[in-house]
């Protein structure tokens, strides 16, 4: 999708580097031109920030954890700005199981039937979603990143449950919540649903498409007519190509998207190793 026609998004990056924040922020200055705030880590200023993150640890050479925080970006030209800083703090930085990517998507203003269909669009799709993560970010593997659901649930009571619930009772229910892979409290804060399932990275590429891919799953959830399900069905009846399949048809997603997550699903489900 065209970044320019979506959704404002953030971003945040979990990583280890082997300077300090400061010495980093001179670095991406000098080949970027970017101004970078070295700041704590509940800081909420609206910047292009380095904090510490005493949840990511290191060791050796790579002794400093820390966070990338993006301000509040929009369209192309934001995604063009941010590739640049990830290529150079790839040069000096790497991840490990407890690095993550959080994207953070714009729903500010919302109501309860909008909301409703996002998240029985990421009820219908957990597994299919998962599917294009590596094992460590799967089911309850990461205490960070943890599945809505536990197992097999079926979607019908999933979908009644959410029926019934107000815009706080959605924005409290514990499928959603906390460091769950999708965490709608930050509804309240900053006007944003966080996707939290993606693993540690500093590949520019593999940020590009992520965010595309979390947009798309936003504005073809709350955009289109609530997602149909059958009687029976399951977290995990629907398949990662039905998954990619229906972004693509919605125009959610182009080919370029599309193609690269069917390489990567089959990547990643080939052989079980950390990607």
């Amino acid at each position: 999708m065209n970044l320019d026609e979506g959704r404002r998004y953030g971003v945040e990056l979990e990583f280890i580097c082997t300077m300090s924040k400061a010495n980093l922020a001179r670095k991406i200055y000098a080949q970027t031109g970017q101004n970078i705030l070295c700041t704590y880590y509940s800081d909420k200023t609206n910047r292009w920030k380095l904090k510490d993150d005493t949840s990511v640890s290191g060791r050796g050479e790579y002794r400093y954890g820390m966070e990338f925080v993006t301000p509040i970006l929009k369209g192309e030209d934001d995604m063009v700005k941010l590739k640049s800083i990830v290529d150079c703090i790839e040069q000096y930085g790497i991840v490990n199981r407890t690095c993550g990517m959080h994207v953070h998507i714009d729903i500010t203003g919302e109501q309860e039937l909008p909301l409703r269909k996002l998240m029985k669009f990421f009820a219908k799709y957990e597994h299919a979603i998962n599917l294009l993560l590596p094992i460590s970010r799967r089911g309850a593997n990461n205490n960070y990143c943890r599945d809505s659901f536990s197992g097999e649930t079926n979607l019908g009571d999933v979908y009644k449950k959410l029926n019934t619930l107000s815009l706080r009772r959605l924005l409290e229910c514990r499928w959603f919540v906390g460091r769950g892979k999708w965490n709608f409290q930050n509804y309240w804060r900053h006007g944003s649903v966080e996707n939290r399932a993606h693993s540690g990275t500093l590949c520019s590429t593999k940020v590009d498409h992520w965010v595309r891919l979390t947009q798309a799953m936003v504005n073809v959830a709350i955009d289109n007519r609530g997602e149909t399900i059958r009687q029976g069905d399951g977290t995990k009846t629907y398949t990662t190509k039905q998954f990619l399949d229906n972004l693509y048809k919605k125009k959610g997603i182009d080919r370029a998207t599309k193609k690269y997550y069917t390489k990567r699903c089959e990547e990643l489900n080939a052989n079980a190793i950390y990607r």
